[in-house]
C-alpha cells in the first residue's frame, strides 16, 4: 500500500467528514451465547417479530446482515444500544457511510 493509501486510509478512520450523499449507518455485532434456548427465542422473536407483531428490525428499518450482525440507521442508534442492554447482549459498534 502506498503512503498516500495509508494517508487517506487514517483520515477516515479518524472521522473525516461525511462524504456527499452518504447516509450515516452504525454497524452492530452482538453475542448472544449467554441466552438460554428458551431466552434466544424470544430474543429473536422481538428482533424479527412475531404473530403480526412486528420486531425492531421491521419497525427501525434494520438490514440484518447476517447472523448477529445489523445495519441500524444512526437515527436509532440508542434504540438499538438499548435493546442490546436489556437482553445484556456483549456487543460492538463502528459508525459508516453508505454511498
Amino acid at each position: 500500500m502506498s503512503p498516500k493509501e495509508e494517508s487517506r486510509i487514517e483520515t477516515k478512520q479518524q472521522g473525516s467528514p461525511c462524504p456527499q450523499n452518504a447516509t450515516a449507518k452504525v454497524i452492530f455485532t452482538y453475542a448472544i451465547e449467554h441466552l438460554s434456548k428458551t431466552d434466544k427465542v424470544r430474543f429473536y422473536y422481538a428482533l424479527k417479530g412475531r404473530d403480526g407483531k412486528t420486531g425492531i428490525v421491521k419497525q427501525w428499518s434494520i438490514e440484518q446482515l447476517g447472523r448477529a450482525v445489523l445495519l441500524v440507521p444512526e437515527s436509532h442508534e440508542n434504540d438499538v444500544r438499548d435493546f442490546l442492554a436489556f437482553w445484556k447482549c456483549a456487543f460492538n459498534s463502528r459508525r459508516v457511510w453508505l454511498v
